[in-house]
């Protein structure tokens, strides 16, 4: 099993027929790690719950509820912009899935109704899943408030008389009406 930045393993062995609550929380150093995967200036917290429930003998559903306070540097002023991310969603995981590299042929079921990720030598990382759904969701282009962003293009300021002087059509039109 890979390790990530924020992690919390959970071994399927543990859960029994009753659901179960577990919470999660970044420590300050898997919070620095994560600010530099998503490229932050910050992150105030990381924390939440997850509720995992057996769905057959190899299937659990995992219910997560976390939130975030995040600082990025905004596009266009590069002053600090925070955000609450509050994160609601579902995971099933599957033991049955088979994740053996030497397999040339994958059947996929288009019909199944959830996506199932793989439970890897018996264990889910529940951290990871967080970070995975927190990277969706961290707002790639974040503004302050107030900033409107209206004008395009890199160059100097130019007049519509200088556009108009400069379109290669006018200037054909000029030497035309010059050899006349």
């Amino acid at each position: 099993m890979t390790t990530t930045e924020f992690s919390h393993p959970f071994s399927v062995d543990k859960l029994g027929p009753n659901p179960k609550k577990i919470h999660l929380e970044a420590t300050t150093d898997e919070i620095e790690e994560l600010c530099t995967r998503f490229d932050l200036l910050g992150m105030g917290y990381l924390k939440g719950h997850v509720i995992l429930k057996r769905l057959s003998g190899k299937k659990i559903e995992c219910r997560f509820e976390t939130s975030c306070k995040i600082t990025q540097e905004c596009v266009i002023t590069f002053k600090p912009v925070t955000n609450t991310i509050n994160l609601t969603f579902q995971r099933v995981y599957d033991g049955a899935l088979n994740q053996e590299k030497d397999e040339k042929e994958i059947e996929i079921d288009v019909d199944a109704s959830d996506e199932l990720d793989p439970i890897i030598d018996g264990v889910i990382d529940l951290a990871a899943a967080v970070s995975e759904e927190l990277g969706l969701e961290i707002d790639p282009f974040p503004r302050a408030d107030d900033t409107d962003f209206t004008e395009y293009g890199a160059g100097p300021d130019i007049t519509e008389e200088e556009v108009q002087a400069n379109n290669p059509f006018a200037v054909l039109a000029d030497l035309k009406n010059k050899s006349d």
